[in-house]
């Protein structure tokens, strides 16, 4: 019996004591990487403060873009920069029992769990009034949105009009163009009494006709720089112009005019007294129309208007001359002005349509704020 007891062999007490280490020190690490500087736990905590305070922030920052387009729609002071105007703002935008933040301290606005976002971050200029944001119009996008003021409405201006980039610094870095940054109002330019701002380029009568196809260009590039502000635009041009050389034709007889071509057939004879009179046509209008098809929705507006650009059409019975234009859809369209008849006569047509300006934008000028998405961006100089 006792032989069998001494080959029964137990746990020590020293393998018991390394056991119990070994465990605690497990138990150490585990609790570390739980609850640590660094542990899951701590960083789990970090990850929804975080959250809280960007949602919170996410939602102040809408209410006040509201807020400031509202002010710049109205030509009033939007400046955001101090405490009371944002909980002013924040305060009129939600209601006492459907608010995202639990209140107000003296530094900032507080989240439900009472963490805090600094008012300075909601800011639209700082308390010395200079502007904090950091972007410039270099930055913008073809597409994106931006609100451009016309100037003061009191003297037959627009004031604020909302546009969309059309050419971009990576267009012109692609292209090898200089257009700069250029604009275009994002609807046919519309008058103070909300009637649609039409150019009427010829009438019933032919000579009136005649001049207004001669002078189309002219006509449409001077009415573009009613809506020049010297603050943000260094130029201004009806769509469709050459980006490159938007004054074309408007000073001199850059593009010709109709004549006979030797050798034409003899038809065109009916047209032997008008040779010399007419503009012959271009394709200014290229460039941009190219570019519009690029930008989603660009072509489209409320009112049919005018591209900056002539187009002749011949044939054995008639001799037109028109100015291209785009409808509310984006369809190309071409308008006739006037007509030489092969039997002798001539006609002239009263075409109406409405006017989008294309702005170059100032080197160097800021983005206030707005994502160019949903809120325009705000321009300030």
């Amino acid at each position: 019996m006792k032989e069998k007891f001494k080959n029964v062999k137990g746990i020590t007490l020293i393998a018991l004591v390394i056991t119990i280490i070994v465990l605690l020190i497990l138990a150490a690490v585990t609790i570390a990487t739980l609850t640590g500087e660094n542990g899951i736990l701590t960083r789990a905590s970090d990850a929804s403060r975080e959250n809280e305070i960007a949602s919170v922030k996410e939602q102040a920052q809408l209410n006040i873009a509201s807020y400031v387009a509202d002010k710049l729609k109205n030509g009033e002071d939007s400046t955001v920069n101090t405490p009371e105007k944002v909980q002013e703002i924040l305060n009129n935008a939600n209601t006492e029992g459907n608010k995202y933040y639990s209140g107000f301290t003296e530094t900032g606005v507080t989240t439900p769990n009472g963490y805090e976002v600094p008012y300075e971050e909601l800011y639209t200029t700082g308390t010395s009034g200079e502007e904090t944001a950091s972007k410039t119009i270099e930055d913008l996008v073809a597409g994106d949105k931006v609100y451009y003021d016309t100037g003061d409405p009191s003297v037959g201006n627009q004031g604020i009009i909302e546009c969309t980039v059309l050419y971009d610094k990576a267009y012109n870095e692609a292209n090898g163009t200089n257009y700069g940054v250029q604009i275009i109002s994002s609807d046919v330019i519309k008058t103070t009494d909300g009637t649609v701002a039409t150019l009427t380029l010829g009438d019933n009568n032919f000579e009136a006709s005649r001049e207004s196809y001669n002078n189309a260009l002219k006509t449409l590039y001077d009415e573009a720089q009613k809506y020049l502000n010297s603050t943000y635009a260094s130029g201004a041009r009806c769509v469709g112009s050459d980006p490159a050389d938007p004054d074309w034709d408007t000073t001199t007889n850059e593009a010709g005019y109709v004549t006979k071509n030797e050798g034409e057939d003899d038809y065109y004879a009916y047209m032997k007294d008008y040779y010399g009179t007419l503009k012959n046509k271009d394709e200014n209008y290229s460039t941009d129309w190219m570019q519009m098809g690029i930008i989603a929705e660009v072509k489209s507006s409320s009112a049919k208007y005018w591209l900056a650009s002539r187009i002749v059409s011949f044939n054995s019975q008639y001799n037109n001359f028109l100015v291209r234009s785009v409808g509310t859809t984006g369809a190309f369209r071409i308008d006739n002005l006037c007509y030489v008849w092969s039997f002798g006569g001539t006609s002239g047509i009263g075409v109406s349509c409405g006017l989008r300006p294309v702005l170059t934008l100032r080197s160097g000028i800021k983005i206030a704020k707005g994502d160019g998405v949903d809120t325009p961006y705000t321009l300030a100089p």
